[in-house]
């Protein structure tokens, strides 16, 4: 059996920073056991696993969050680019360790239910917290996005993260003053919005987070939108109706974003745009 050498978690946390992303944590396998659905643990994926690696990066720059126009806002998503680093960190941990490693794809299994929660792992390997948005927030660089690894090393276990990044002062500051956050005021659901919670003491006692009505609004050119569309056009008996349909601006931006996956297929970003914790602790003029 391999034996992994005494500096290899940090090595592996070395390798995944070379490599491009920004944070790196390890949680234990088992953490997951009493916190996550059965199908959708570690083990199940991978067997005999025993740790799970968390890569964060390819966070939007903070040009992309002030951006005046919307199209630019919602095609900016730069989360394939951290999936590159999560490979290569699997294969560091077989070439070097000699042990299994399994890349975890991003996607989801069944309806919107992923393989693993990466917002758990990321939790359990310490690299943030939730959010009264639902996003993992990191302290220091904001709201990031997320690879992971399972495998059979046996490495060291971060702890999870004592104070959370959210909610930040000024949302503390905002709550006092008006009983909102810049999120929640953002997109509430008490005006047909998907948030909803509540601060007690400083913290957040209280969140919901509305997936599926976010979901309808949010993966209009996505998926579903190809498939309503094409269904609308092959029932339109007139022809040039259904040309319209199959050669105007929602089908063809539907087409651009189901085959470069950059077009609104996670939230619509404007909770993250006004939350004073998502843009990470450097200053920018």
């Amino acid at each position: 059996m391999a034996t992994l050498p005494p500096d290899a978690k940090a090595r592996l946390k070395e390798t995944a920073l070379r490599a491009g992303a920004v944070a790196c944590g390890v949680a234990s396998a088992a953490a997951f056991e009493p916190l996550a659905p059965a199908g959708h643990r570690p083990g199940d994926l991978l067997p005999g696993a025993r740790s799970v690696v968390v890569v964060g990066g390819a966070q939007p720059r903070a040009g992309d969050w002030i951006a005046r126009s919307p199209w630019v806002l919602e095609s900016m998503s730069t989360t394939e680019r951290i999936q590159s680093v999560g490979r290569r960190v699997a294969q560091f941990i077989e070439a070097d360790f000699g042990y299994y490693a399994l890349f975890v794809p991003p996607g989801t299994e069944s309806g919107m239910n992923p393989f693993v929660s990466f917002m758990l792992a990321a939790e359990l390997a310490g690299l943030g917290s939730r959010s009264l948005a639902g996003p993992i927030l990191s302290r220091e660089h904001g709201m990031l996005y997320w690879s992971v690894v399972v495998t059979t090393a046996p490495l060291e276990a971060d702890s999870p993260e004592a104070e959370p990044a959210c909610p930040a002062p000024p949302c503390r500051e905002m709550w006092e003053r008006e009983g909102t956050t810049p999120c929640l005021k953002v997109c509430p659901a008490s005006a047909g919005g998907c948030l909803d919670g509540r601060l007690e003491n400083g913290r957040a006692v209280r969140t919901s987070y509305d997936r599926d009505r976010c979901q309808t609004r949010v993966h209009t050119h996505w998926i579903g939108g190809f498939q309503k569309a094409l269904e609308q056009a092959l029932d339109e008996p007139d022809r040039e109706r259904r040309k319209m349909i199959l050669y105007g601006d929602f089908f063809t931006r539907t087409l651009w974003a189901v085959t470069y996956s950059s077009t609104n297929i996670a939230q619509c970003f404007e909770c993250m745009r006004v939350c004073p914790a998502a843009h990470g602790l450097r200053p920018l003029e």
